[in-house]
């Protein structure tokens, strides 16, 4: 039983780290579904974001460490974040009480992180003497910057919510036990939202942050904007003073 669910609210796919008495910590079976679970995700034209959160008081402790084997598929890990980084469409993550190592590293893959008041977050492998995946450790920088970064790896602190929010961890803080609440309210207030918007965007804005943007997709991107159904429809939705239906939805040619 890999302890990764997968299940709808509306248009929204939530997943959901369901080992409670274990803080949510990951086996390399749990690591290995999720990448399986994005792909259904992704393939489903139906649904426009994504939640990933944990069940009971913890979002994920990391890596279950009382297996010293689990230490040895650092690749689970990467997988994991990959296919939250790489899904084309908005992921969020909701945490409450744990996000520590793989659980910061399961976060960092998403667009966004909403916290609940009680969440605490470390990034602990210099207390294991194992290194943490390059690939977390420059969206580490991307948020906070080098200095953060450096002081949360070399010191293996906890830092509270709202450290975290300070230093560009976390999008928003809400209060104890509301971070899956607030993430849903966002999640389907983007779904109202042009997909074709937000599919662009987060290509852009990733390709921009990594500086391999693909100058022509973004074109096209703009020409599809242009030629498509959803300017029309907001356009005229704004002239009748109207919430826009937009019509776009993934396919061919995007």
């Amino acid at each position: 039983m890999p302890h990764i669910e997968l299940s709808r609210h509306g248009s929204i796919a939530v997943l959901t780290i369901d080992r409670p008495g274990k803080h949510n910590a990951m086996t390399d079976a749990m690591w290995r579904e999720v990448p399986r679970l994005m792909s259904i995700v992704d393939a489903d034209d139906d649904v426009t974001a994504t939640i990933i959160h944990g069940e009971g008081d913890s979002f994920c402790a990391g890596s279950d460490i009382t297996n010293l084997d689990e230490l040895h598929h650092a690749e689970g890990p990467i997988r994991a974040e990959a296919a939250l980084a790489e899904s084309p469409k908005p992921v969020i993550a909701a945490i409450e009480g744990h996000c520590h190592g793989g659980g910061c590293e399961l976060a960092l893959g998403a667009d966004l992180r909403i916290a609940g008041e009680g969440a605490s977050f470390s990034v602990p492998p210099a207390r294991l003497g194992i290194v943490f995946p390059v690939s977390a450790t420059k969206r580490m920088i991307d948020l906070m910057g080098p200095s953060v970064t450096k002081e949360l790896l070399f010191t293996a602190s906890r830092i509270d919510a709202h450290r975290a929010q300070a230093v560009g961890l976390v999008n928003e803080v809400t209060e104890l036990g509301g971070a899956f609440d607030r993430s849903l309210e966002i999640a389907l207030a983007m779904g109202r939202l042009s997909q074709l918007t937000l599919r662009a965007s987060k290509e852009i804005v990733d390709g921009l942050v990594r500086r391999d943007l693909n100058a022509e997709r973004a074109i096209s991107w703009v020409r599809q904007a242009h030629e498509g159904p959803d300017l029309r429809e907001g356009i005229a939705a704004f002239a009748e003073r109207r919430q826009p239906v937009f019509p776009w939805r993934h396919g061919a040619d995007d």
